[in-house]
């Protein structure tokens, strides 16, 4: 059965956290990759925080654009995920077609990722930048990941808790990300209006 189901879970990491499992993940983990993303989150104006069961994105990650729609509850522990590039890494052509479909308006964000895997789990580390100046760092979390489907993820949901647990990280509970996500849309994300912005100052913004 094909894993479409995403689980995973997420913590905050203040700089001693973040030093400790970056350290850990170095000795312990294998580096996957380090990646730039710049995203446009169109559902948090349809939807608002707490109450989404979707996630519907234009985002950028190291050059490559990619259309993302994720089905079930933000706050949750697994949700299904489908996504699309786009040919030729085209972002105005990307906002464009989102924009033919009505979605106009959405919040963006800009961040660093690190990525590792370690005992089957897929470990991201958000650094989460501040859009009027992408060098300054507003705060971190982690995410710890599995693939799975309908028949593994509630496995997959007790293998990423023991681990964290192991490690003694905390987690975020739904409210407490909802509160998270609400404080980086006040203090670092920024509003895309594809009516008002030029798209050039996005494109040499993210690179």
């Amino acid at each position: 059965m094909e894993k479409n189901i995403e689980v995973e879970l997420r913590g905050p990491l203040d700089e001693k956290a973040y030093n400790k499992f970056i350290e850990y993940l170095n000795k312990k983990g294998e580096f996957i990759d380090e990646q730039n993303r710049f995203l446009v989150d169109y559902s948090t104006f349809l939807e608002g925080v707490s109450g989404r069961k979707s996630d519907i994105r234009t985002r950028v990650t190291n050059g490559k654009v990619e259309l993302i729609v994720k089905k079930g509850k933000f706050g949750g522990h697994s949700r299904e995920e489908v996504s699309v590039f786009i040919e030729g890494g085209n972002l105005k052509n990307a906002l464009a077609f989102m924009a033919s479909l009505g979605y106009k308006n959405g919040i963006t964000a800009y961040k660093g990722i690190k990525k590792y895997v370690i005992n089957g789990i897929e470990i991201t580390i958000h650094e989460m930048k501040k859009c009027k100046n992408p060098k300054e760092i507003h705060s971190r979390f982690y995410e710890a990941e599995i693939m799975a489907n309908d028949e593994s993820k509630n496995e997959a949901i007790a293998k990423i808790q023991k681990f964290l647990k192991e490690l003694g990280l905390n987690v975020f509970e739904e409210e407490d990300w909802y509160a998270y996500v609400r404080k980086l849309n006040d203090e670092a994300n920024g509003v895309f209006d594809f009516e008002k912005d030029n798209i050039d100052d996005i494109i040499n913004l993210i690179g």
